[in-house]
């Protein structure tokens, strides 16, 4: 979780910056408003982008622990019979 963090709070940076950068550059507002605009989005489609991959990663890790849990449930039942009978 630690480099997620990481990762999360460097491209929190950099908007950031960027948009600093655009404000402080020497253009008309409304061109201003018009690029931060533009890199809001783009910055929200990629963050979007990353978000899914590691839900996606997240949701496979989750569903193969689940299943290597349902094999070690059946193996301990089939021990534990062998016990009773």
């Amino acid at each position: 979780m630690s480099s997620t963090k990481f990762l999360l709070g460097a491209l929190l940076g950099a908007v950031v910056g960027v948009q600093v950068g655009i404000l402080i550059a020497p253009d008309k507002g409304e061109n201003t408003r018009k690029k931060l605009g533009k890199k809001g989005n783009e910055y929200l489609d990629e963050v979007n982008g990353k978000v899914n991959s590691f839900l996606d990663g997240l949701n496979k890790k989750v569903s193969e622990a689940s299943s290597e849990v349902d094999k070690l449930t059946k193996k301990a039942k089939a021990e534990a019979e062998k016990f009773t009978k």
